[in-house]
Order: structure tokens, then C-alpha cells, then sequence
């Protein structure tokens, strides 16, 4: 009898940490002590074949969620999907589409300010060189964007599917195959179809610009990228973007915007006192801007922190320059 006790309490140490029966393991006969030399390898070398045996060790007391282990998880994705999965498709779309806004987005404008510092600061051979990787930087960052946005849209169609009464069969197949068709698409592009349309580069591209040529305007985009197999000619206008130059002065005051108030109606931006000195009877007015007859309200606008980092930044441009022109003067 003792060897016996003292087998059992070394048996049953491994899995205190695992089981909380707490008092009634010690009440249990010594025949539950044999079932523990089995305890795991058995069930997890061969699963469905001990299914039937782990529900006759249920009737002796034994743990039911041995039978939830015994679930094939890989088959799931034979399923057929039908609307009740609808709602769950949704929100894994929805996450795709967080994860790009909150997560990657920001980067577009982290990135945008190093090329213009770098464009400032660094010259010659060093300042290309630089440039160019911040370049293919941002080129990946579009990359993984269309990447991200991908697995939203395929999951899209998913849900558009169930929607109208399809049944769809192997549902990670459908998804993945989704996914790669639009890759592969996009793997088919040139770089002029990539990236000449694409707002966040156009910005890239004109915040280099208006550092490296003040008050000059932009070229059309498509003119900074080489042309390729498959692009169109040069003078298809649906691809030129560029040709203006970034103005941030304030229509009302003349003078570089200070904290900069944007308009949901038109885009155009304002000083945020001017811009409520002009709309302080309430009543909409008509866009200060040159050639806008839109009608805008207080409630229209809303604060542009990004414009009023770049004002402050083309200020200070300004000022260095003109105090590099006055510095020449006394020179000569």
C-alpha cells in the first residue's frame, strides 16, 4: 500500500497545473491512476480514432472536452458559407480596412517630410543617392497598401456573393484566389500605371519639388517617371498629374497660412481668425479663392494639421532664402 500511495502522488503532480478538481482527485480510485500513463500521447498521435474511446472514458468521469479536441480544424474551410456568415465577414473586411488607415496610412506623411528635409539639407551626389532609397521606400509603401486593400476587396466579394444567395464552397480557397487575382493584376502594371495617379506619391513627389525649384510649378507627374512597355503616349492628358504649384498663402490675408482651416466643400484652405472674421454672421459666403463660387460655412471647415506642418516649413524656407539673397547683397 505504500509503494502504491507514493506512485500515485508522483503521477499526478504533471497535471495539477492542467486539471482543477482540486479535493477530488485524492478521493479517486486507483484506477484513474493507470489512465494517466496514457494521459496525452495517445489522443494527440491519433485523434478521430480514440473519438469513440474518449466519450466511454467521459461515462468514468473523465475531462468532455477531450471531444472538442477531436473537432478536425482544418476542414473548416470545406464549409459551404451562407448569410449567417455575413456579419463575420464584414468585420474581417473591416479589419483590413483598419489596419491600412490607422496603422499604415500615417507613414505616407512620415515619409513625405524626410524626403523634403532630406531635399533641404542634404546636396550633390549624397542628397540623390538618399532620395532615391526614400523613392523605393514609398514605392513599398503603395505596395503594401494595394496588398492590404486586396484582401479587403476579395472579402468584399465574398459577402456581395452571399449576399445575392451563393453558395460558396472552400471558403479559403475563394479568398486566397481573390487575393492573387488582384496581385497578379497589379504585378502586370507599369510604374506610370502604379504610381502617376496615385495621390499620396503626388504628394511625395511635390514636396521634393517645391524644395528643389521654389515657386516653380510641379511637371505633370507622369514626366518624373520613365516611360514603359504599355503606357500610354506622353500626351494622353488621363494620366498628366502636376503642373501647379503649392500655394500656402491665405486667400483672405495674403500671407502663409497660420493654422490652417480646410473647407469640406471645395478644399480650399484659410487662416483659422481670418476665416472666422469672414463667416462671423453665420450666413454662408462665397469661397475667398480665386475662381471658386462655392458657398462655404464655419461648419464646413476643420483644422488641417498636416497643411499647417508644411506652411510652417515653406515659411521657414522663405525666410532662409531671402536671408541667403540679402547676405549676397552685402557681398557684392
Amino acid at each position: 500500500m505504500p509503494v502504491a500511495s507514493s506512485s500515485r502522488r508522483t503521477r499526478r503532480a504533471p497535471t495539477s497545473d492542467i486539471e482543477d478538481d482540486g479535493p477530488s482527485q485524492a478521493q479517486q480510485p486507483q484506477e484513474d491512476v493507470e489512465m494517466d500513463e496514457e494521459e496525452d500521447q495517445p489522443r494527440r498521435r491519433k485523434k478521430s480514432s480514440k473519438k469513440k474511446r474518449a466519450k466511454e472514458q467521459d461515462s468514468d468521469g473523465e475531462d468532455v472536452t477531450v471531444d472538442q479536441e477531436d473537432i478536425p480544424v482544418p476542414e473548416l474551410k470545406d464549409y459551404p458559407l451562407d448569410k449567417n456568415q455575413m456579419t463575420r465577414l464584414h468585420g474581417v473586411s473591416s479589419d483590413w480596412a483598419l489596419m491600412r488607415d490607422k496603422v499604415h496610412l500615417p507613414g505616407y506623411g512620415f515619409i513625405r517630410e524626410v524626403a523634403s528635409s532630406v531635399a533641404e539639407f542634404t546636396e550633390g551626389e549624397k542628397g540623390e543617392k538618399a532620395l532615391t532609397e526614400i523613392d523605393i521606400l514609398m514605392r513599398e509603401l503603395l505596395d503594401t497598401e494595394y496588398e492590404l486593400t486586396a484582401h479587403e476587396k476579395a472579402l468584399d466579394d465574398l459577402q456581395q456573393k452571399v449576399a445575392r444567395g451563393e453558395e460558396i464552397e472552400g471558403v479559403i480557397g475563394a479568398y486566397q484566389q481573390g487575393v492573387q487575382m488582384r496581385l497578379d493584376e497589379y504585378k502586370t502594371k507599369t510604374t506610370r500605371q502604379k504610381y502617376a495617379k496615385n495621390d499620396y506619391y503626388q504628394k511625395f513627389k511635390q514636396a521634393i519639388y517645391e524644395v528643389q525649384h521654389p515657386d516653380v510649378a510641379m511637371p505633370p507627374l507622369a514626366d518624373l517617371l520613365p516611360q514603359e512597355e504599355g503606357d500610354d503616349s506622353d500626351d494622353d492628358d488621363d494620366i498628366q498629374m502636376g503642373g501647379v504649384t503649392q500655394d500656402y498663402k491665405c486667400p483672405l490675408t495674403l500671407q502663409i497660412l497660420v493654422d490652417p482651416v480646410t473647407s469640406k466643400i471645395c478644399g480650399h484652405s484659410y487662416s483659422s481668425s481670418a476665416a472666422r472674421e469672414y463667416l462671423a454672421g453665420g450666413l454662408p459666403k462665397a469661397c475667398p479663392a480665386t475662381g471658386c463660387n462655392k458657398k462655404i460655412t464655419l461648419s464646413s471647415l476643420s483644422a488641417n494639421r498636416d497643411l499647417a506642418k508644411r506652411a510652417r516649413e515653406a515659411a521657414r524656407r522663405e525666410r532662409a532664402r531671402e536671408d541667403d539673397s540679402q547676405g549676397e547683397e552685402v557681398i557684392e
